[in-house]
């Protein structure tokens, strides 16, 4: 029995698979475990021919598309009962280099609950193949979940990562239910919270040549919510943590009061206006009392105030980020 499990989910990857089968293939000491999702391409048909072949290759067939976290899920309890001591995460279009892997477990012998294989390190950009906005957008989605939960790491939402067993046993899945980078985000956090130290290594992310990406909208809203549940669920007992860190909860309690407190005030600004203060009222007299100018020089001020009031609110929330959120 090998050390290591490589976990594969595919839908429709019959282009890229065989590829990267043969890249892990060629390393010693690491199974796969391909999870395909009913692929109309005939993947799974693929994977069996494969299999034919190779012995360090297995294949779980699943009724439908179900979700990239609950493919990973179901992988991880597949090995969890036969004994692999590590588990990686691999994407089957060809963006992760299986040149890495004994990397992996080089970096997870140093006692990690985690390693991630980071785009991001040292301040760099290790991507091939993106646009400025899907890169930005991945830039500041992991520094905006890194802050939230309070999290040292670079690129929370990579999929290319090593997790012990130690680390995988310790987490309830029962209790995971997100999907896409959501689900990258919140193992990474339940590790952390578990006990378990979480490392991060630099690898090159490479666009995939066929297919297309499986982001969605649901997706990209699960990734903006799920970060602000994982702080209240920590809380509340929902999220299992070793220890009780108190300047942690206050900070989080703080940054919820903040938020609450900008976006309420802002409400309340605006109906004042629109009421009490009759502001279309207001403003409708004084242009008629005004000259030219002036009323040139009040539309300057009405817009700089307007700018003032938001980003007052933008930096209430960046307020409510920082304090809810410590850095680790």
């Amino acid at each position: 029995m090998n050390r290591a499990l490589v976990v594969i989910p595919t839908y429709n990857e019959k282009e890229t698979v065989p590829a990267v089968i043969h890249n892990v293939l060629r390393h010693e000491g690491f199974d796969i475990l391909v999870i395909d999702d009913a692929s109309p391409d005939g993947t799974a048909s693929v994977i069996r021919g494969i299999m034919e072949t190779a012995q360090r290759v297995f294949l779980i067939e699943r009724a439908g598309k179900l979700g990239l976290g609950t493919a990973y899920i179901e992988g991880f309890k597949w090995g969890l009962e036969r004994g692999y001591e590590y588990f990686i995460e691999m994407d089957a279009d060809g963006s992760h280099d299986a040149e890495v892997l004994p990397a992996f477990i080089g970096e997870m012998e140093k006692g990690y609950g985690l390693v991630i294989g980071s785009r991001y390190m040292g301040g760099t950009i290790s991507v091939v193949g993106w646009g400025f906005k899907r890169l930005m957008l991945s830039k500041f989605g992991n520094f905006y979940a890194a802050w939230i939960l309070g999290m040292r790491l670079t690129d929370l939402t990579s999929g290319f990562r090593c997790y012990s067993r130690k680390a995988l046993e310790a987490i309830d899945h029962e209790k995971i239910h997100s999907t896409g980078y959501g689900f990258q985000i919140e193992m990474a956090y339940r590790v952390l919270t578990a006990g378990f130290s979480v490392g991060e290594m630099p690898i090159i992310f490479y666009e995939r040549a066929y297919g297309m990406s499986k982001m969605s909208q649901k997706i990209f809203r699960e990734a903006v919510v799920l970060p602000w549940g994982l702080r209240l669920a920590r809380m509340f007992g929902s999220v299992r943590s070793t220890s009780v860190d108190l300047n942690y909860h206050i900070r989080t309690i703080a940054g919820y009061l903040s938020l609450c407190v900008g976006v309420l005030g802002s409400f309340w600004l605006g109906w004042w206006l629109s009421t009490e203060g009759d502001m279309v009222e207001i403003i409708h007299r004084a242009k008629m009392g005004l000259p030219g100018w002036a009323w040139t020089a009040l539309n300057i001020f009405l817009s700089a105030g307007s700018a003032v009031i938001f980003i007052a609110i933008l930096l209430t929330l960046a307020i409510a980020v920082f304090a809810g959120g410590r850095r680790k």
